[in-house]
């Protein structure tokens, strides 16, 4: 049975009230949540929950990290999280489309520019493999509505990609093409999953590659094929 692991509106705004504790932080709400984890999902070589969510909960400095106040709370947010990053990756793997989680602004506008941003910094974690894609123009296409986006409001007038602030109608095609460009990435980069293993050491045991029929380097007992190699798994 396919079972939705889809956040609800409640579940959101509950994930929104954790991610708003983070104070100048890189993942400022679930639709940045969103973008990043979408990144993650499109990569070739996984990143481990180790990895990303101190990301997702450190601030400009450690007096803004999120800090759980009880064992339940730590918990709840785990478990919205790891939902949604299932989420994402059952969207992708299984069903083969990819709707991004966006959310209205205080005039109930959808713009995205959140999500976009949390899409860069999840390249941020395998900076050397999207390289290539940023630096080639022709197999980059996919990333170019998702910069725009993302450099849309940048500090630097220069950067951004539009001289004056864009229409709905613009928006919408940008919206779209986003949530398309994840798809292309995704079979892109599906191809060149086998070419990669566990390339931190944070996660690598005794040897550098993990067979399919192996025990998961997590300990969760299960053989690598049916855990984390399946990419839609997080315990």
């Amino acid at each position: 049975m396919n079972v939705s692991l889809e956040l609800s509106d409640a579940d959101v705004d509950e994930l929104n009230a954790f991610l708003s504790r983070v104070k100048g932080g890189v993942i400022t709400n679930a639709e940045a949540l969103d973008g990043f984890f979408a990144a993650l999902a499109c990569c070739p070589d996984l990143v481990m929950p180790s990895e990303y969510l101190p990301v997702i909960q450190s601030g400009a400095t450690s007096d803004g990290d999120l800090v759980f106040e009880s064992i339940d709370e730590g918990h709840r947010f785990t478990e919205l999280t790891s939902r949604q990053w299932n989420h994402v990756n059952q969207q992708l793997d299984r069903e083969g489309l990819y709707l991004p989680l966006l959310l209205e602004d205080a005039k109930g506008d959808v713009r995205g520019t959140d999500w976009a941003n949390g899409f860069l910094q999840g390249t941020y974690l395998r900076h050397s493999i999207w390289a290539e894609l940023f630096e080639d123009e022709e197999r980059g296409g996919p990333l170019v509505p998702i910069m725009a986006l993302a450099y849309e409001n940048h500090p630097d007038p220069e950067i951004r990609p539009f001289k004056t602030e864009i229409d709905e109608a613009k928006r919408n095609d940008l919206l779209v093409g986003a949530a398309a460009g994840v798809m292309r990435l995704h079979g892109h980069f599906l191809k060149q999953r086998s070419r990669y293993t566990y390339s931190s050491t944070t996660f690598v045991r005794d040897r550098p590659k993990t067979g399919r029929n192996e025990p998961c380097p997590c300990g969760s007992g299960k053989k690598f094929k049916k855990c984390c190699g399946s990419r839609s798994m997080l315990h």
